[in-house]
């Protein structure tokens, strides 16, 4: 980065302070209002005592100068500021620095706009998982093609049914990269939600742990400590009935740290054959979980 886009990022991180400052009333942070202010919002210097910050180096960070704040520090003023996830992201990566982990709460409830989006995706399988990687809800054609409906919700996890199912894995062309590549998404899934120092990270770390358990291939993979974004990609299944199936696996994120999975028709022969893969289902409630 040359210095000229390295002061247009701190200049960008003065600009957001100084507006969040403004949005603060001194009462929204226990402050009496006040009879001399001649600017909305917070002074430099409650904003700074509050979040245990020199002044004066607060004042050079509105400022745009070059000095390096510490995650803690960032930490402590996105506390102070009341900023939301998206705006601490924001905050960290325009300081230089790595957001911190996201450990939100699993949805209780997948609303029902999402529920109308993934059954508009037929008849391209499609389904919904949450931050845990558990399948919260599923369209007809996935459920003739994955079963999760066969599955004790216990068991109907993402990670677990790609080598828990026999099907599964006897349809799907390369298999082992597929799985390799399940495994290296659940790594990062678990630094990004903050490893063992939180409850989801714990649920993750306890879900490797059952992977290794129950099947030796994950447990000889996991060892590589290969780490890969979650991501969409191409899928190439071989189905006992219809023959040769090609996907493009599209992964679309939603509130509540939801994903819907869509698996798309790569080709015309795929998309003509998809409509008869339900012609044989026996009907199954799909109703999200939660």
């Amino acid at each position: 980065m040359t210095h000229t886009q390295q002061q247009a990022r701190r200049d960008a991180l003065a600009n957001f302070l100084r507006s969040r400052r403004a949005r603060l009333a001194p009462q929204d942070v226990g402050l009496p209002p006040g009879l001399r202010r001649r600017t909305p919002g917070l002074r430099r210097e409650e904003l700074a005592v509050l979040a245990g910050v020199g002044v004066t180096w607060y004042t050079w960070l509105e400022q745009g100068r070059d000095i390096n704040p510490s995650p803690e520090v960032l930490a402590a003023l996105a506390r102070t500021l009341r900023l939301d996830a998206a705006e601490t992201d924001y905050f960290f990566r325009l300081a230089g620095s790595q957001p911190a982990p996201h450990d939100e709460p699993v949805a209780t409830r997948v609303p029902p706009a999402l529920v109308r989006l993934l059954a508009a995706q037929s008849p391209a399988p499609a389904f919904l998982l949450d931050a845990d990687w558990d399948v919260r809800a599923w369209n007809p054609p996935a459920q003739a093609l994955l079963s999760f409906a066969d599955y004790d919700p216990a068991d109907r996890n993402l990670a677990w049914l790609v080598f828990a199912h026999p099907a599964n894995r006897a349809r799907t062309v390369d298999w082992e990269y597929h799985a390799r590549r399940t495994l290296a998404q659940l790594r990062a899934a678990y630094g990004e939600r903050g490893g063992s120092g939180t409850p989801g990270g714990r649920q993750l770390a306890a879900l490797i742990a059952r992977l290794r358990a129950n099947f030796a291939e994950a447990d000889a993979w996991l060892d590589e400590h290969e780490v890969q974004e979650r991501a969409g990609t191409a899928k190439d299944v071989l189905h006992e009935r219809l023959g040769p199936l090609s996907f493009d696996q599209i992964v679309l994120r939603a509130p509540g740290d939801l994903q819907l999975v869509i698996m798309s028709p790569r080709d015309e022969a795929t998309a003509a054959r998809l409509p008869l893969l339900t012609e044989q289902l026996e009907p199954v409630d799909y109703a999200p979980t939660g």
